[in-house]
């Protein structure tokens, strides 16, 4: 379909035209012959210069297009160079991590090797101090020695199940949610340890660590749970995941020189973990601690990890020495936060606790939480966090988290990242 200007610019040509041919035939400058081919010389003048006009523009329109494709080219090429240089700062990226989190895990396997072959050491000296006669080594391999009831005389038993459910890496990690009050979203979890004898019997905390303690094992076990709440942990922040872990430290592990001292280096390595990392400690422990275990408290404090003050037994506490010792938790049982002031030896009443605490900028956990009127209850004392079976038991984490299970006899590269205290020391 012809356009508008097609055909009016013809018209007005020929009318242009037939005006100039009528004025040239009055005046006596032309016949009416003339006039016609004026006329027509007229139109045809018109019209190419009207298809003249349209070949430029339509030239300048081209040239226009053939500029905004090549700046459109120009602009892919330029982010194609910039995906590229993206490309390749993500891959060195990805390999620096890679390169660093490889050494960190060579270190650790470096100091695993040492741990073994220390163990190994110690468990052969502790087996030449003390052969066992056939009936005592028949009694020490019984399955009445791994029952959950334990009988007072049985220590030196106890001593050897622990030490084989180390040696083949029977320690399980069980954890138990924090949640906060009254919304009951989980905001922390406790980290259990639990050791598995030879049938497979689970040997609670308060079965083991009452021998495990003076035999100088305490420190292995709590090897394997913070090296596993570290683990726990990178696997949550990599999925963005923003929940915190209480791991327990024992009093043996404090005074063991040998064992903090790989601690603090092993902790350095992880010092991005100190927001979510918070070590768990006895009030008796707090109210012993002698020199060497405030240093090794003041070294995990300088490295910006925080503390938990569990196992509370009275209110009567110092709550500025405690703050400024990093504590940032106190964890009170619920019957001790409910019961007599009195008899808790509290300096105010447990209602203004929470205000006490406040004030040091310590949270307040209720805990052993197991019914709901315990609940209503803390709420009006203003808790931060519960903790107890009203809110979930302790469970054991997937073992996918930690790799592949090792055979037995043989101790997971991932498990035990210091050097324990002399086995050879256990009965």
């Amino acid at each position: 379909m012809p356009r508008l200007d097609q055909i009016v610019v013809p018209g007005i040509a020929i009318l242009a035209g037939i005006v100039i041919a009528s004025v040239l035939y009055r005046v006596g400058a032309t016949d009416v012959v003339g006039g016609i081919l004026v006329t027509g010389f007229v139109a045809i003048l018109a019209s190419y210069c009207d298809l003249v006009l349209d070949r430029v523009a339509e030239r300048a329109r081209v040239q226009s297009a053939f500029h905004h494709v090549n700046l459109a080219q120009d602009q892919i090429r330029s982010n194609a160079d910039l995906t590229r240089r993206a490309l390749v700062e993500l891959k060195l990226h990805v390999d620096d991590r890679m390169s660093s989190r490889n050494d960190s895990v060579i270190s650790e396997v470096k100091v695993l090797e040492s741990l073994v072959r220390r163990l190994a050491e110690n468990i052969a000296d502790k087996a030449k101090d003390h052969e066992p006669d056939a009936e005592e080594e028949f009694s020490l391999h019984a399955p009445a020695i791994i029952s959950r009831h334990v009988e007072p005389d049985s220590d030196d038993a106890m001593v050897d199940v622990i030490r084989r459910s180390l040696e083949d890496n029977r320690v399980d990690l069980y954890l138990q949610p924090v949640v906060s009050l009254p919304q009951r979203k989980v905001r922390f979890y406790e980290a259990l340890s639990r050791l598995r004898a030879d049938d497979g019997t689970i040997i609670m905390p308060s079965q083991y660590i009452r021998v495990a303690e003076p035999a100088g094992l305490m420190s292995v076990v709590d090897n394997v749970l913070l090296f596993r709440c570290i683990q726990v942990l990178r696997s949550w922040t990599q999925r963005s995941k923003d929940i915190g872990v209480f791991c327990n430290l024992s009093h043996g592990s404090l005074q063991d020189a040998g064992f903090f001292s790989q601690f603090i280096e092993f902790m350095q390595q992880h010092r991005e973990l100190a927001s979510l990392l918070i070590f768990e400690i006895s009030q008796d422990t707090f109210a012993n601690c002698g020199p060497v275990e405030q240093a090794n408290l003041n070294n995990l404090a300088d490295l910006g990890f925080g503390f938990s003050m569990d196992k509370v037994t009275t209110l009567d506490v110092d709550f500025a020495a405690a703050r400024a010792r990093q504590i940032r938790y106190f964890k009170v049982p619920a019957k001790l936060l409910l019961g007599d002031p009195e008899k808790a030896g509290a300096r105010v009443h447990p209602a203004d606790l929470k205000e006490l605490l406040s004030r040091f900028g310590m949270n307040l956990i209720g805990e052993r939480i197991e019914h709901e009127r315990d609940v209503v209850d803390l709420l009006d004392y203003n808790v931060d966090f519960g903790q107890g079976f009203l809110f979930g038991e302790a469970k054991p984490i997937r073992d996918s988290i930690f790799g592949q299970s090792q055979p037995k006899g043989a101790m997971a590269p991932s498990t035990h990242p210091f050097r324990p205290r002399a086995v050879a020391s256990a009965r």
